[in-house]
């Protein structure tokens, strides 16, 4: 009997499913994900199927890989499995607090807990992946109190718990509806039970698993990338499945330990693009079906994968340990990419950090920090031509054709802005990023007062520095010299902005400027202080000192 053979295919009511196997989701399954917008969809079509009368509702098809004796493997389905245990599990809440342990017992037996004779404990008969089961065991099912605060909360926790408060919500509509009688509870548990249906598929091993996931997932369903990604992958390793899977685990580990949010498609998308070649999210799985097709690649990129993922979880924080034998000036150069908000250097650094020595590495971050600040002036280029390029060249450094900071400022010669471009276009900047904005004029104050030989370093903090408007957001009779379009034109000029100490920038407000100038005139910044000088605040007085800054601006982002 071959294992196609071997496969089980049935349509029951979803709870019949629940009372009948105990299910686990694997660690290498992404987490909980629905939205609160999934589980109200999911609860008002069940709603509207009991009032309706529908024999059925179709909920789609679930995959599993049957362990003989162990529980099987939730390979495609595990959202909808677990909203559906919440839905159940709340039922049985409400009618513990009305003090019908018969019902509530009978509930939890049927749908939610098995019980272990060896142990003697009460396990759930659906059992999350590794980062979920503890939480959704203790505070879902069991409704223990939760000490941590949303911001601690790991993103799939709070998911559960919004889900778990929507359905709560619902179940207390029906019953204010029905005049508190719980028994249309009841009705819940057994429609949930045999009439939304799905189509169930068991199958003996991962490749069978893999093929039915991708084949009922060929229809355009809404499901997320990296679970397209993922089952791919594990599909086309076959005998080689568990150290893909292996590499999955390392990799997501290794990002969500670094950031909670969805950081492993655009992860994926870099490492690609830094290897094959630029490539739109949306075609990364196409692209990696067309070229990923044999045991050997599937293997070699999940390893690639996973070896890259902590250089990539260093690219996002310039504390990260990656950089601790590298200068102070680095480390402040990844911030300032991440600042500035260059992802598409991304494919290009994964490939130069482990191509270039460290000190051809330090040279180059200057000048890719220099790129960055030319590029974002000049403004001439789309953000589509910026990840071609730096794709490109990062292809050519792992084929080792670009070797160093000579090489590589060569191949990205076509793409850089020259000296005098750069100037001009500095001379009418205008820009509304208030981060980007405050580098800039930083920069430019650190260049101005190093000449000096002062080392006051302004604080990126916006609780101690904030970023000014001289000529304010808001026109009031103070700014006569200003018609509307003219302030509309001058308001966002580099010139017109400076930095100043927080607590000053709170008292300014839309103060006239001959206000201002005394507290411009008590400033510890070079760059801010100069503005006293002038008697009145005009648009020459703009364009003289962003004149002035453009000149500066050729010495701070030097290209070399």
């Amino acid at each position: 009997m071959s294992q196609l053979d071997k496969i089980n295919i049935s349509l029951k009511g979803i709870g019949q499913y629940l009372k009948l196997k105990g299910l686990i989701v694997p660690k290498y399954q992404r987490d909980y994900a629905w939205e609160e917008k999934h589980v109200n969809d999911l609860l008002i079509d069940i709603s509207n199927a009991l009032k309706n009368e529908e024999k059925e509702y179709f909920i789609g098809s679930i995959v599993v890989k049957n362990n003989e004796n162990d529980r099987s493997e939730v390979v495609d389905g595990q959202q909808r499995l677990a909203t559906i245990t919440i839905i159940i599990n709340s039922i049985k809440s409400i009618f513990e607090k009305e003090g019908n342990e018969r019902k509530a017992f009978q509930i939890s037996n049927d749908f939610l807990m098995t019980h272990e004779l060896r142990s003697e404990e009460d396990v759930p008969r659906l059992i999350l992946n590794d980062n979920d089961h503890d939480f959704f065991f203790s505070h879902v099912l069991n409704d223990k109190p939760n000490q941590s605060t949303k911001k601690d909360l790991r993103l799939s926790h709070q998911k559960l718990l919004n889900a778990k408060k929507a359905i709560q919500s619902k179940l207390t509509q029906i019953l204010d509806a029905n005049n508190q009688n719980s028994d249309v509870l009841i009705d819940w548990v057994e429609y949930i039970e045999s009439k939304v249906k799905v189509i169930w598929v068991e199958v003996p091993d991962y490749a069978n698993a893999f093929t039915i996931f991708e084949t009922l997932n060929d229809r355009g369903l809404d499901l997320a990338i990296s679970d397209l990604l993922k089952n791919y992958l594990f599909h086309k390793s076959a005998s080689a499945i568990k150290q893909a899977q292996q590499n999955w685990i390392t990799m997501v580990s290794v990002l969500e330990s670094a950031d909670n949010n969805s950081t492993v498609v655009p992860y994926i998308k870099y490492l690609w693009a830094s290897y094959y070649g630029n490539v739109r999210e949306k075609e990364l799985y196409n692209k990696i079906k067309d070229t990923v097709k044999t045991k050997t690649k599937a293997l070699e990129f999940s390893n690639q994968l996973a070896d890259n993922s902590n250089l990539y979880t260093a690219l996002l924080y310039s504390d990260h340990r990656y950089w601790s034998e590298f200068s102070t000036s680095t480390r402040k150069n990844i911030r300032t990419i991440n600042d500035l908000g260059m992802v598409q250097i991304r494919p290009l650094l994964l490939s130069m950090l482990p191509k270039f020595n460290k000190k051809e590495t330090e040279k180059s971050l200057n000048s890719i920090v220099s790129l960055i600040v030319r590029l974002i002036v000049s403004g001439t280029l789309s953000s589509g031509v910026f990840e071609r390029h730096f794709s490109i060249t990062a292809m050519k450094i792992r084929n080792e054709e670009i070797k160093n900071q000579d090489d590589l400022l060569e191949g990205l010669k076509s793409l850089t802005p020259s000296d005098e471009r750069f100037k001009e276009a500095f001379q009418t900047f205008t820009i509304s990023n208030s981060t980007i904005a405050k580098y800039i004029l930083s920069t430019i104050e650190n260049f101005r007062r190093n000449d000096q030989g002062s080392e006051l370093i302004p604080n990126n903090d916006e609780t101690v520095v904030n970023l000014e408007h001289i000529l304010p957001k808001k026109m009031n009779e103070n700014w006569s010299g200003f018609d509307e379009d003219e302030h509309k034109l001058y308001f966002k000029r580099l010139g017109n902005m400076t930095i100043l100490n927080s607590r000053k920038n709170s008292r300014i407000g839309n103060k006239s400027f001959e206000e201002k100038s005394p507290i411009f005139t008590d400033s510890e910044f070079i760059i801010t202080k100069e503005i006293s000088i002038d008697s009145q605040w005009t648009k020459k007085s703009i364009s003289v000192r962003q004149n002035q800054f453009a000149n500066d601006a050729i010495n701070c982002w030097k290209m070399k």
